[in-house]
């Protein structure tokens, strides 16, 4: 016997997989201040888009989006680099895919005209190509790749503490 899967279970999976919680943390108080920062502006874009939001709802948090998530990715190279993490060119090469998708998000966006409303949570909608890249950024990149390089985060704080 299959169940559907009702508007509201989506809603709740969706806004889950968008929450910050202690378990996504990387040991670095930094960049998890920014990681926080970049779910919680997602998870009012997630509430935006589900309620039918409109382009003057969305061009705005996508400017604060890619700004956000510009100064983190160059802040969180720079550690990874300071503390000789060996996929760093595998991590800043998925930063430098998300921030052109990001672009390329920003032209469609800034192309559109008027202010016609996006239907709450369809795909079809202009907010859809947020949405999935806020996706990625959260259950793609952070839960995966961020906490790949956290042991390294770890093992390096604990010999600089052990040093002194």
């Amino acid at each position: 016997m299959t169940s559907a899967i009702t508007g509201e279970q989506q809603q709740l999976s969706i806004s889950h997989l968008i929450q910050w919680g202690d378990h996504l943390s990387v040991a670095h108080p930094t960049i998890d201040i920014q990681h926080k920062a970049i779910f919680e502006l997602g998870g009012r874009v997630y509430e935006s888009w589900h309620s039918g939001g409109g382009l003057d709802v969305f061009r705005p948090a996508i400017d604060k989006l890619a700004n956000l998530m510009q100064a983190h990715f160059s802040f969180e190279e720079r550690m990874l680099a300071d503390i000789g993490y060996a996929d760093l060119k595998e991590h800043a090469a998925e930063h430098g895919s998300m921030l052109d998708e990001l672009q390329m998000i920003r032209e469609r966006f800034n192309g559109l005209v008027g202010e016609p409303r996006l239907r709450g949570g369809s795909v079809l909608t202009p907010g859809w190509p947020v949405m999935q890249l806020i996706l990625g950024f959260t259950v793609g990149h952070v839960a995966t790749s961020d906490m790949a390089y956290g042991p390294a985060l770890i093992a390096r704080r604990d010999g600089a503490l052990a040093e002194t």
